[in-house]
């Protein structure tokens, strides 16, 4: 089995490859998916990245969560040490670039703790159907779902080419409970 460094290599030039009508096409198919699905509608208070790149696209979600009446938090990293959830009201007013070109919350905002969260919303360059992922290989997400709530609930949002069949894990890797892509609802859990 390839290591993690090569996997996300090569993910990162698969991904790269798609045209951005395609990405952006199949990333509201995939919103469409998330914003009907129970989870979403039950959560009062989501945790969203705000994506980059070619990654699925995820502002059409935050402004249907906000204008739903639900808090939204986004990920603020700090001093490359963890990541906050960090609620904000107005994406154009309330995000600037952050350390790794990621918009991110203003300094200004305060983050809310883990466990007022009900429902993470995780990016991933390759996921598997166990639930595993491989991100950019920080670990902020992995530290941050060791501290949510066991009754918050963990959905990856990725394209069908990011899904693979296993993945190799450590220890500290965590899984989400569903995966859902243009096409397949993946219950991980």
């Amino acid at each position: 089995m390839e290591d993690k460094k090569d996997l996300r290599k090569k993910a990162i030039v698969q991904r790269n490859s798609v045209c951005p009508e395609s990405i952006s096409a199949k990333s509201e198919i995939v919103a469409d998916k998330l914003i009907s699905h129970p989870w979403y509608m039950q959560s009062n208070t989501i945790f969203i990245y705000v994506s980059k790149d070619n990654e699925v696209k995820t502002r059409q979600i935050i402004k249907n969560a906000l204008d739903a009446g639900k808090n939204v938090c986004v990920p603020r990293i700090v001093r490359k040490e963890r990541m906050d959830a960090v609620p904000i009201k107005n994406p154009a007013e309330d995000l600037e670039p952050g350390i790794l070109g990621i918009y991110e919350p203003k300094a200004h905002l305060k983050p809310v703790l883990a466990e007022d969260i009900d429902l993470v919303i995780v990016p991933g360059l390759v996921f598997d159907r166990n639930g595993y992922r491989i991100g950019y290989g920080g670990g902020y997400y992995d530290m941050f779902l060791d501290n949510i709530p066991q009754s918050c609930k963990t959905i990856g949002v990725a394209f069908d080419f990011q899904i693979t069949d296993k993945l190799p894990i450590d220890e500290f890797d965590r899984q989400v409970m569903l995966i859902i892509t243009e096409t397949e609802m993946i219950e991980a859990l």
